[in-house]
């Protein structure tokens, strides 16, 4: 886990201010509730690479730029984005609010944030699969989420209704807003990865870029709009997108797999390809119960069909059912 000097003083700057602001039981809580959840997500992002999973040490590293390095320099791009917008809109705040959340949050925080993939030599070196550039994007995604749920759950309005007030508005975010950020970067960063692994051009990273920069602009929109139905969508859209990520992570991670170990097998069976058939034939009434060779298509991995349920995040799932049962009740009462 790589912490420099720089990301340190924003630490403890970001920390003071929060507990100058909030208080220390406050920031407590926002941190525990925004950054253990975030925890267990990027775990079980991590396991759904059945091989070759991610060293700790560099999905920290880039967790860390996103929840420290990511959120310092998009504070500043939105705010001097937003400058600018509020010059060009005719000095009306309102109209500036709305742009820079639909347009200018949504370019500068997915360009921001994947940055460390390419910035960091030890973590674009361990992008030697495709499917890792969707862990690695995950995990700067996560951390930008986590800092960004203490952001909102220590305002002032979530603060105005005490203690409470935050924790809902944290616990609230962390099965929406981090999982939007989550799969937002994990699309940039399956880009990046098939631009280091695969050598396709640099344009498969733009592409990748502009879907996370639609996907996150779209949730930002129903955030800004209010409108109930399409908040619903988005929500699903951030949950379904976080068990879109680990499956597509567990079939390339199956698809490189499955190929190398029966080519392995099959060379070493070859030296005894002859005293297995000799067996074979001198003990024709044990040959269907000891010594049958093993089947072609043997695999000590499950099919993905076969494992779909069992790698199911239920906490995850209860989780954004009950956040949209919560969504319901406001329409419906």
């Amino acid at each position: 886990m790589e912490i420099t000097r720089g990301q340190w003083i924003i630490i403890i700057l970001l920390t003071l201010s929060f507990i100058a602001t909030a208080g220390f039981i406050a920031f407590a809580t926002a941190a525990v509730l925004s950054f253990g959840p975030a925890y267990l997500y990027l775990k079980s992002i991590r396991n759904a690479e059945e091989t070759g999973k991610e060293p700790w040490s560099a999905l920290q590293t880039v967790f860390i730029w996103g929840a420290v390095s990511g959120v310092f320099y998009a504070l500043i791009l939105n705010s001097l984005g937003g400058s600018i917008v509020f010059l060009y809109s005719g000095n009306d705040a309102d109209l500036t609010f709305i742009l820079t959340a639909i347009i200018v949050a949504p370019i500068v925080e997915e360009f921001v944030k994947p940055l460390v993939l390419f910035r960091n030599v030890s973590v674009k070196g361990e992008i030697d699969e495709v499917e890792d550039g969707i862990v690695y994007g995950a995990a700067c995604g996560l951390g930008f989420g986590a800092t960004e749920n203490i952001l909102y759950g220590l305002s002032e309005g979530a603060v105005s209704s005490g203690l409470l007030g935050v924790i809902i508005v944290v616990a609230l975010r962390t099965v929406s807003s981090i999982l939007l950020h989550l799969t937002a970067s994990s699309f940039t960063g399956y880009g990046i990865s098939q631009y280091l692994v695969k050598g396709e051009s640099f344009s498969v990273v733009v592409k990748y870029y502009l879907l996370a920069v639609l996907i996150h602009a779209a949730w930002n929109t129903a955030a800004v709009l209010g409108s109930s139905l399409i908040l619903i969508f988005s929500i699903l859209l951030a949950i379904g997108g976080l068990e879109f990520s680990k499956r597509r992570i567990r079939e390339l991670d199956l698809e490189g797999s499955n190929i190398q170990p029966q080519s392995l097998r099959a060379e070493n069976n070859r030296e005894d390809w002859w005293n297995a058939s000799k067996d074979k034939w001198a003990n024709k009434s044990q040959t269907q119960t000891s010594n049958t060779a093993s089947p072609i298509f043997e695999s000590d991995t499950e099919s993905p069909a076969s494992s779909m349920f069992q790698n199911i995040d239920w906490r995850q799932t209860l989780g954004g059912i009950f956040f949209l049962f919560y969504i319901l009740s406001s329409i419906i009462f």
